[in-house]
C-alpha cells in the first residue's frame, strides 16, 4: 500500500443504484491515493422507497417469528440483481443470496438481528469490489471490538498489517467481529465508524467520508432557509454537533481519527468538485465567526427534584443517577441549584419506567418536591469563537426574549465553546432561526 494513503466511506446514497455505483468508481479513481474504501448498503432511490438495510430488518424480523420472508427478500435481491446486471459484473451474486436465503430459512429464529442486517454491506462491498477490480476484505475477519465497541491498539495493528499486504482494498461498512468471535453492528450509521477505524489503521493522510451532502451546514435547512456551509470544524466541535442532532457523520466516527489527527473530508458524491467540509483538530474561528454551527432535537423530559439543604446532603446526585442507571436510562444533562436538581432525559427511554423512577426517588431521596416536564427540546449553539467572548449569552437569550421564547433550561460549560438551551418542542424551529439569525444572518 501507497504512504499516507486516502481511505473513503461511501453511503447509502451513494451505493443506491448502478448509476451511484459509477460515480463511485470515477472518483476513486480519479486519485491514485485512494487506496481503502468502505461502503454502506444501497440506500433510497428516491423519496419513496425503502433503504436495503430496512428491508433486512424486516426478514429477520419475519424469520424470526416462524414467518414467510419471501416478499421483503425478494425485494431485496432484485436490487442487488439490477446492479450487477446494469454494472455487467460476472459475480455470481444470485448464488451468494440464495446462500444467505437458506441459512436464514434454516437458522432464522435463532441469527442475530446483526448477521442478517450485515448482509446489505457484504453484497454491497462485493459488487463494488468486482466493478473496481480491487481485494474484497471481510470487515468481519478485519476489525475485532471489544465489549465497549471499541478497537484495542494491537487490533488496529493488526488491521493495518492485513491491509499492507496489497494495494488497494473494499470493505463492507458497519459490523465487525466481538470478543467472543461473534458479528456485532454498529448504531446504524455506523459505516462511517468502519472508514474511521479504517483511516487510523493505515495511518491515512484524510478520511474521505462521501455522502449527498456537500459538506455540512450550520444549521438544519429544513427550518432555515439557505444556511450557510461550515467550510472548517474542529473535531471538539463536530462532536458535540453530532451528539446534539447535526446527522451528517455519526459521532462515534470521530474519535479514531482525532487520535492521530487525521482530517475527515465531508464530500458530495453527485458534486465530486464541491471542496466539502473539513473536521480537523485546529481551532479556526476566523473561518467560521463566532459560532460554528447550531443543533438540537425534540423529545426530551425533565425530572424536577426540589429538596431544602440539598447541597449539605452527601451524594444526593449519585443516588439519583443510581436509580436511572438501575432503569437503564441515560441521562443528557443535569443542571443543578442548591436546593434543587433537574435531570435531562430522552422521554422514550423515560416512558417505560417513569413510575417506577418517580416511586424510587421519593422513597430513597424524601424530596420535598418531584415533578417531570415533557415536551422539551434541546438546542446547542458550538463555536470555538465563542470562547472567551463577551455577551455571547446576552444576545443569545435577547435573541430569544425578542422571539416571546421562554428558556426553560441553561446549561453552558466554562469554556463557552457550547451554550445547551431548552425549550418547548412548539419552540424548537422558532428557537433554531431566532440564533442563526442573531449570530450568523448579519454575515448573510
Amino acid at each position: 500500500m501507497i504512504q499516507n494513503p486516502i481511505v473513503c466511506k461511501f453511503g447509502g446514497s451513494s451505493m443506491a443504484d448502478a448509476g451511484q455505483f459509477r460515480k463511485v468508481r470515477d472518483i476513486v479513481l480519479s486519485d491514485p491515493r485512494r487506496a481503502v474504501v468502505a461502503v454502506s448498503a444501497p440506500g433510497k432511490r428516491s423519496r419513496d422507497d425503502v433503504k436495503l438495510t430496512d428491508l433486512l430488518y424486516a426478514v429477520h424480523e419475519t424469520a424470526s417469528r416462524g414467518l414467510d420472508f419471501s416478499e421483503p427478500f425478494g425485494m431485496i435481491a432484485d436490487r442487488y440483481l439490477g446492479i450487477a446486471a446494469d454494472l455487467g459484473l460476472k459475480t455470481d451474486i444470485a448464488r451468494d443470496l440464495e446462500e444467505i436465503r437458506k441459512k436464514i430459512l434454516a437458522d432464522g429464529k435463532s441469527l442475530s438481528a446483526s448477521w442478517v442486517v450485515s448482509r446489505g454491506e457484504y453484497l454491497s462491498a462485493r459488487l463494488m469490489a468486482e466493478f473496481l477490480g480491487w481485494e474484497f476484505v471481510d470487515a468481519f475477519d478485519l476489525i475485532e471490538i471489544n465489549s465497549l465497541h471499541r478497537v484495542t491498539p494491537e487490533g488496529y495493528a493488526k488491521i493495518g498489517e492485513r491491509l499492507r499486504r496489497g494495494e488497494r482494498f473494499l470493505v463492507p461498512g458497519f459490523y465487525a467481529r466481538n470478543a467472543v468471535g461473534e458479528l456485532e453492528t454498529f448504531s446504524r450509521g455506523g459505516s462511517d465508524i468502519t472508514g474511521a477505524i479504517l483511516a487510523n489503521a493505515v495511518d491515512a493522510s484524510v478520511y474521505e467520508n462521501w455522502t449527498d451532502v456537500s459538506g455540512l451546514l450550520m444549521a438544519d435547512p429544513r427550518i432555515v432557509d439557505d444556511p450557510r456551509p461550515m467550510p472548517y470544524v474542529s473535531y471538539r466541535e463536530i462532536r458535540e454537533l453530532s451528539y446534539s442532532g447535526a446527522n451528517v457523520l455519526h459521532d462515534e466516527s470521530i474519535a479514531p481519527c482525532k487520535a492521530k489527527s487525521i482530517p475527515i473530508n465531508i464530500r458530495n458524491t453527485n458534486r465530486p468538485q464541491d471542496p466539502g467540509t473539513v473536521i480537523g483538530p485546529h481551532r479556526k474561528e476566523e473561518t467560521n465567526g463566532l459560532v460554528t454551527g447550531i443543533a438540537g432535537r425534540r423529545n426530551f423530559s425533565m425530572i424536577y427534584i426540589d429538596k431544602d439543604m440539598m447541597n449539605k446532603e452527601r451524594g444526593f446526585g449519585a443516588r439519583v443517577m443510581g436509580i436511572l442507571e438501575g432503569h437503564g436510562i441515560p441521562f443528557e444533562h443535569a443542571p443543578t441549584g442548591i436546593d434543587s436538581m433537574s435531570i435531562i432525559v430522552d422521554t422514550a427511554h423515560l416512558k417505560p419506567a417513569q413510575n417506577e423512577v418517580l416511586e424510587a426517588i421519593e422513597r430513597q431521596l424524601q424530596p420535598d418536591k418531584v415533578r417531570v416536564f415533557d415536551e422539551l427540546a434541546l438546542v446547542a449553539t458550538v463555536g470555538h469563537g465563542m470562547t472567551g467572548q463577551v455577551g455571547v449569552a446576552a444576545r443569545l437569550f435577547g435573541a430569544l426574549a425578542r422571539r416571546g421564547i421562554s428558556v426553560r433550561v441553561i446549561d453552558q460549560g466554562s469554556s463557552e465553546i457550547n451554550i445547551i438551551i431548552g425549550v418547548d418542542n412548539a419552540d424548537y424551529d422558532e428557537t433554531i432561526r431566532a440564533i442563526y439569525e442573531e449570530f450568523v444572518g448579519e454575515r448573510g
